[in-house]
């Protein structure tokens, strides 16, 4: 799978912009196979069944923001090209939380105002 994988992304790759945008009017196949083969090199189950039912389903419309991204960055998007990694989302994620959970509750008790007296007033006082 692997070495289809490497080929078909090299083959792909080595095509002129030109040829990239008429691929992508064949129902975007050829733009679903790169897709499929890059998350195949990185061993992405999520990402292959997504390419898959991306282009059964999608095809229609991916072909769109292929030409696009094509004429404006001259490559596919997908998953990885975004820089998501689920291990360092993680790590940031619990990290940066910590320190926003804490100044909230800081910032909270410096506003506090001095308590008031919310007595009735007594007939003849005027309050404030």
């Amino acid at each position: 799978m692997k070495d289809f994988a490497k080929k078909y992304l090299n083959s792909y790759n080595g095509f002129s912009k030109i040829v990239k945008i008429l691929l992508c009017l064949l129902w975007d196949i050829p733009s679903t196979l790169y897709r499929f083969s890059k998350s195949a090199l990185k061993e992405n189950t999520l990402g292959m069944i997504l390419a898959i039912v991306l282009g059964l389903f999608g095809g229609w419309i991916l072909f769109v923001i292929d030409i696009v991204s094509l004429l404006i960055k001259d490559k596919l998007l997908w998953l990885d090209d975004f820089g998501l990694d689920e291990d360092k989302m993680a790590t940031t994620t619990k990290s940066e939380e910590a320190p926003q959970a804490e100044a909230p509750a800081k910032e909270e008790k410096k506003e506090e105002a001095p308590a008031e007296d919310d007595s009735p007033a007594v007939d003849g006082e005027i309050e404030d």
